[in-house]
């Protein structure tokens, strides 16, 4: 993007905090927007902006490896060209950081809002801390703009896998069950915006299918750490994420696979009883409208 990265790189420049350095990594294969990109810098005209052009499309998991390979600072902050940090952002985690006696302590992220049209439309306030991997499995208790990290730990596991999505859960996972540990700041310190996000297309679903299945392998890797009633949880959560994408792209079979897969881990579940008949809501309405057109 081009006009948002002058918000973001601007809201990195005002914290509060600002013995840091900005590592922008360009992965564009647009000259055009590459030229618009280091313009924007000499703007600013800030000798923290680190400005460095992949030689090919890369995509968001190496590009942020990139910039974690040419940083110098012993913690890493991440940030999306149309997100922001709040001005105390980096500061709050790295106390966070400096005052812990943790250890083990990788990752510290904070409290988000999701802002569309000026107007908050989700706020994201998850509480957990701690070796929490069961529940990383279930839900991706942080994005990326709302991290710190340890950079020593983040090399340790290999930093971000390369997938289509997914790679915040992803990594987060690989810490945990590497036995390190995170921790949050209860409040907004960082902004996501909502208002670039593209329409689901097939090319989109077939992206977030590879990367719910590539984190399901992953998070299959480490059952042996969950009870057996926690792995049947995380595995419904993985089918009822799934089900709606392969029910888009009419993939009838993996939709009847995961429903089975559902009954099969959690045949009392009230929650995942709502979830089929959802999806047999949707087959009737589909047979109904289909009906009234022929007729």
């Amino acid at each position: 993007r081009t006009i948002e990265l002058k918000r973001a790189i601007k809201s990195a420049i005002n914290q509060t905090y600002n013995n840091l350095r900005i590592i922008i990594v360009d992965d564009n294969y647009d000259k055009n927007i590459s030229d618009f990109i280091k313009k924007v810098i000499n703007d600013f005209n800030d000798n923290r902006i680190i400005y460095i052009k992949n030689r090919n499309n890369l995509g968001g998991a190496l590009s942020r490896n990139v910039g974690i390979n040419n940083s110098k600072g012993k913690y890493i902050a991440f940030l999306d060209d149309d997100d922001e940090y709040l001005p105390d952002k980096i500061e709050k985690q790295l106390s966070l950081f400096t005052e812990s006696n943790d250890e083990k302590l990788s990752l510290v992220y904070c409290y988000c809002d999701s802002i569309r049209d000026n107007k908050i439309i989700h706020h994201y306030a998850y509480n957990y801390t701690g070796n929490c991997l069961y529940e990383s499995m279930k839900m991706c208790i942080a994005a990326t703009t709302q991290w710190m990290c340890k950079k020593e730990y983040l090399k340790k596991v290999g930093c971000f896998s390369n997938v289509p999505c997914k790679q915040d859960s992803t990594l987060i996972i690989k810490l945990l069950a590497a036995g390190y540990t995170i921790d949050r700041v209860p409040e907004v310190l960082s902004l996501y915006h909502e208002e670039n996000i593209p329409r689901i297309s097939s090319k989109n679903i077939a992206k977030r299918i590879e990367g719910e299945i590539k984190l399901r392998e992953l998070c299959r890797e480490n059952y042996d750490k969950l009870s057996r009633h926690k792995i049947n949880n995380v595995e419904c959560c993985f089918s009822r994420a799934l089900i709606p994408y392969y029910y888009k792209i009419k993939d009838k079979k993996n939709v009847q696979k995961e429903i089975l897969n559902i009954i099969k881990k959690q045949p009392f579940s009230f929650e995942n009883a709502k979830w089929i008949m959802r999806i047999v809501k949707l087959k009737v309405k589909e047979k109904l409208l289909k009906k009234t057109i022929t007729s």
